[in-house]
């Protein structure tokens, strides 16, 4: 309120300032327009104020003091502690300040080793709702200066990760094997090496690229307050591909005969394809990858193995797809057997003889192998079916009784003349 009291008691004295010589010519519409214009500009300044007060209060944030013009034979012992201000601006920006908007230095020009309380400048980088530094709540601030001491140390890569699959790398390069650390003598004394991190994950291109080094204790942590001279370095790291990749066919490789009387009627193998890797003139050159041997020697059924790869030296094949599933099919050979196979009268009448003996015929079966094999004319009957007839020459024809799992292709002759006669 005290801000608001002021402002307005100013606007008072400015308008009255203003309004002197407008008044004394009320009656010219010029000096009516500008007394408007400065009772306008009043009430806009009054309400401004009243809906954004500008205060003055301590900013609660720590602004760092750069050290500029430090000798080239000291170094800083220890960070310089940050300072805190009191500022006049407007509430709507208050909160949106950060420690960028600010800057501060000290300077240490012509000072040698020892302990200081020295000034320090302090300055606004924003005029940001009417920002002023009103005053630092600290005056001076703490510096301790130490001789500088330097040494060489060596740099290391870490490398992580691997390239692609097929790719190699070669150990990195440095620009700089060594750099120059400097600082306070107890920092410089802690550092042991200097380090950079180069990830290579599934990479297929070299690496050539600047890094920036951070000193490090033997331990691997991080040491503060020393400069590396220099402190980025170019790392390279060739990368080359030496292996390459294809798909390939699976072959099956069979081994041994099935049974007698069996045939492989088809093979299968799951996966049907594998992706092998390896030289370039082996992968060119390469359509199939075969399997170890599948026997099938004297098998009268499906033969189903998981078997290996036979993978050529130098070659690798992708993790899982290393043994395959191999399914050989066998069933029954398809054969033709002739047999001689007497013929047999049946349902001869009563009255009537035969003439003669009957005569064989030649009957041809086709079916499995296993089965015909095991057959003989006695298990085939050609029947002479007489149907009770009469005296007199007849032509019959011969029937074959029905086997199982085997098929009738031929009787020679099919009919044959038979004489009856009467008794």
């Amino acid at each position: 309120m005290q801000n608001i009291a002021r402002v307005f008691q100013e606007t008072l004295q400015f308008l009255a300032a203003l309004a002197r010589p407008v008044v004394g010519s009320l009656s010219d519409n010029r000096g009516l327009a500008a007394l408007s214009v400065v009772l306008a500009f009043g009430l806009w300044i009054f309400v401004t104020d009243s809906e954004n007060p500008t205060r003055t209060r301590v900013l609660p944030i720590d602004i760092t003091v750069q050290p500029i013009n430090v000798p080239d034979d000291v170094a800083i012992a220890s960070d310089i502690v940050p300072v805190r201000l009191r500022i006049t601006v407007a509430d709507d920006v208050f909160e949106d300040l950060t420690a960028g908007d600010f800057e501060a230095d000290v300077d240490l020009d012509g000072l040698t080793v020892g302990i200081y309380d020295l000034p320090f400048s302090v300055r606004a980088l924003t005029g940001r709702g009417g920002l002023r530094i009103d005053e630092p709540l600290t005056e001076t601030v703490k510096v301790d200066l130490v001789r500088l001491t330097g040494k060489s140390v060596p740099v290391e890569i870490n490398v992580i990760g691997s390239p692609a699959f097929g790719f190699v790398m070669a150990p990195p390069v440095l620009d700089d094997e060594t750099v120059l650390v400097t600082g306070p003598q107890e920092e410089v004394d802690q550092v042991s090496r200097v380090t950079a991190t180069i990830d290579v994950g599934a990479r297929t291109t070299s690496v050539d690229q600047a890094v920036r080094l951070t000193p490090r204790t033997d331990r691997g942590f991080l040491v503060q307050r020393v400069n590396l001279e220099p402190s980025l370095t170019g790392v390279t790291i060739d990368i080359e591909q030496r292996k390459f990749s294809r798909s390939v066919a699976v072959s099956v490789v069979t081994d041994g005969d099935p049974a007698p009387g069996y045939n492989v009627v088809s093979v299968s193998v799951s996966p049907p394809t594998v992706t092998v890797s390896g030289t370039q003139s082996f992968i060119s050159g390469t359509l199939s990858i075969d399997t170890q041997l599948v026997d099938v020697d004297g098998a009268d059924e499906t033969v189903v193995r998981s078997v290996s790869l036979d993978i050529p030296s130098g070659a690798e094949v992708a993790a899982g797809s290393r043994v395959v599933t191999v399914t050989v099919t066998i069933e029954p050979a398809t054969a033709e057997f002739n047999f001689t196979v007497p013929v047999t009268a049946a349902n001869l009448g009563p009255n009537v003889s035969i003439v003669g003996a009957l005569p064989s015929v030649a009957i041809k079966l086709i079916g499995p192998f296993p089965i015909l094999s095991e057959l003989s004319p006695a298990d085939i009957s050609a029947i002479l079916d007489l149907d009770d007839l009469g005296a007199g020459t007849h032509s019959i024809t011969i029937e074959v009784a029905e086997l199982a799992g085997v098929t009738e292709a031929a009787v020679t002759p099919q009919a044959i003349d038979v004489v009856l006669e009467s008794q």
